[in-house]
């Protein structure tokens, strides 16, 4: 540190701990003036280590576990949440879905039925398909049959349309595929009708007639 005699202000660098904790008194070497001068302000401390009290203690087995422990019980939370979240999803699409996956999967319908889940029935008797036609088109050498039609309400109220369900057979009436779409509408009102039309890729080979119904009359 720089230190500066306060008679003639000459100027000494010095060492400040030779100043010591309380400071000290010191003479200028050029007019010999003597003055108390302080340690600075940011001078480091003394500081005495005291010998331990006794042996040192190891820490207690387990004292740093419990953040831990608590952090694994919430991945374990969140883990657990995220599995109930799916299962949840995974039951709410397959009450939703259960018309098209009983008319995919047939067997699944007494599944649902067992647990009071059966689709409902909607009537169709009044519900009539007419100008049925077929034909086959070929798109990047890919055959495609394309089906289409109407469906009449031949009631005196309006009628709810369920999905067509259209199954190709064979000369043995075996069903080598079926498939399910939506009308163009949805209900009928009365003594109207709506139109459908829909395109299968590559149809199999060996089928030479077709079914066409709503999906579910398939069951009775």
């Amino acid at each position: 540190m720089i230190v500066s005699c306060p008679s003639c202000a000459t100027r000494y660098l010095i060492d400040p701990t030779a100043l010591g904790g309380e400071g000290r008194t010191v003479r200028c070497a050029k007019c010999s003036h003597t003055w108390h001068e302080q340690p600075p302000a940011d001078m480091p401390k003394r500081v005495d280590i005291l010998p331990p009290n006794g042996e040192p203690r190891p820490i207690p087995f387990g004292s740093n576990l419990p953040a831990i422990v608590a952090r694994r019980r919430r991945a374990n939370r969140l883990g657990w949440l995220a599995v109930a979240l799916a299962v949840i999803i995974i039951v709410v699409g397959g009450i939703l879905a259960r018309g098209p996956i009983v008319d995919a999967w047939p067997p699944a319908g007494k599944l649902y039925a067992a647990i009071g889940l059966g689709a409902e029935k909607l009537d169709t008797t009044d519900l009539k398909f007419r100008n049925i036609a077929q034909g086959q088109v070929v798109e990047g050498g890919v055959p495609i049959l394309v089906i289409s039609g109407r469906i009449f309400n031949e009631a005196d109220d309006s009628r709810a349309v369920p999905p067509v369900r259209i199954g190709l057979l064979d000369a043995a009436d075996v069903e080598l595929r079926h498939w399910t779409f939506a009308a163009e509408q949805n209900e009928l009102q009365a003594k109207s009708y709506t139109q459908f039309k829909t395109r299968l890729i590559s149809p199999p080979k060996g089928a030479v007639s077709l079914r066409i119904g709503f999906a579910g009359d398939e069951a009775n």
